[in-house]
């Protein structure tokens, strides 16, 4: 019984489709969270995420769910498809999953985009009807406004956006170092300085195995590659674009001994051990991040390896730290930033 108010509004965005028994649904997310009361509807429903944690959730729901960060390639024919960006989404982002979604849908078919006026839906909708030719504002749910268009004809109206930013890193440990990224990766247009703190306090021993935990575009997990020149690097996240990014820069600068994965840190494999974690959490998830790699980490780690972390706002970071390795300490302070190591006793 739908019973919160997220779920009604969830459910009355639906119902503006007027779905029908059997109609092919391609659902990019509420927010990044499947709607669940689609399968009430009894739509031929396909969830498309991008993080994999989203998608394991989906399918525990009895939803088809697939990562991707190209929907267009897993699912064609849909009759609807549903879409509200999450907040922190990049605009460039949205405008591709929105090229990716008219190229989804059958002819006749129609795109429902959900969003707030102070998240960005005017820009949004603009860009919905420049490449549908056609829009309308369907409806209200609470603050979020509800903007659907039409596929009239087989090409869209306006080229899809290109959103792959090329630089090159000539000040680091093995540079250089070509990189391509993509919107909605992080610090895709160059890197950041949080990450740069942590990389001037690598101490990668050449046989080190290595793991970089939330991998964005590859930075920590290149330089430490290139650091063990007998060893090996292991880069993870959980989001398939951070991930298809990796893999390409990998390829770029001829890196052989690194691999990259999609992963999320609650479900580490025990089995793999490293002699060096690396990583730069996100902020924005606090706890709920950073707790779970810390107590991996500890997992994760040989005898003698070691965790860093770069953070803001340590204390929270640090506390956790010693209350699982029984120590920790601060390396380094620089503009907000600060790098935390901890290491497992002999």
């Amino acid at each position: 019984m739908i019973k919160t108010k997220e779920s009604q509004a969830r459910k009355a965005f639906i119902d503006m489709a007027d779905l029908h028994v059997g109609s092919r649904v391609l659902d990019l997310g509420w927010e990044g969270d499947c709607l669940e009361c689609l399968r009430e509807t009894g739509a031929r429903v396909t969830f498309v995420g991008e993080d994999i944690r989203a998608v394991q959730k989906a399918e525990t729901l009895g939803i088809n769910g697939v990562l991707s960060a190209m929907p267009a390639q897993v699912i064609s024919g849909a009759r609807v498809v549903f879409y509200k960006p999450a907040q922190r989404s990049a605009k460039g982002q949205v405008f591709e999953w929105i090229d990716q979604g008219f190229q989804t849908l059958d002819m006749g078919g129609a795109l429902y985009l959900a969003g707030q006026r102070n998240r960005g839906i005017r820009s949004y909708a603009a860009y919905l009807h420049a490449v549908f030719g056609n829009s309308k504002r369907a409806g209200r749910v609470g603050r979020v406004e509800v903007y659907s268009a039409n596929k009239e004809q087989n090409d869209p109206r306006q080229a899809p956006v290109d959103n792959r930013m090329t630089f090159e890193l000539c000040d680091l440990p093995g540079s250089p170092y070509r990189v391509e990224t993509r919107a909605g990766v992080f610090s895709r247009d160059g890197l950041d300085n949080g990450t740069r703190l942590l990389i001037n306090c690598l101490k990668v021993r050449p046989a080190d195995h290595v793991l970089d935990w939330g991998c964005g575009w590859g930075a920590l997990g290149m330089v430490a590659a290139r650091l063990s020149v007998k060893g090996s690097a292991t880069l993870v996240d959980s989001n398939i674009r951070a991930v298809s990014c990796t893999e390409e820069n990998l390829k770029r600068n001829q890196i052989c001994n690194a691999v990259v994965r999609v992963g999320d840190a609650r479900n580490w494999d025990r089995r793999e051990k490293f002699d060096l974690i690396v990583s730069n959490p996100p902020f924005h998830d606090g706890n709920a991040a950073a707790h779970p790699l810390i107590e991996g980490a500890f997992r994760a780690l040989r005898p003698g390896g070691r965790l860093m972390l770069v953070v803001m706002r340590p204390a929270a970071y640090l506390k956790h730290i010693r209350t699982v390795f029984g120590q920790g300490k601060i390396m380094a302070q620089q503009d907000g930033y600060v790098v935390l190591e901890a290491h497992i006793g002999n």
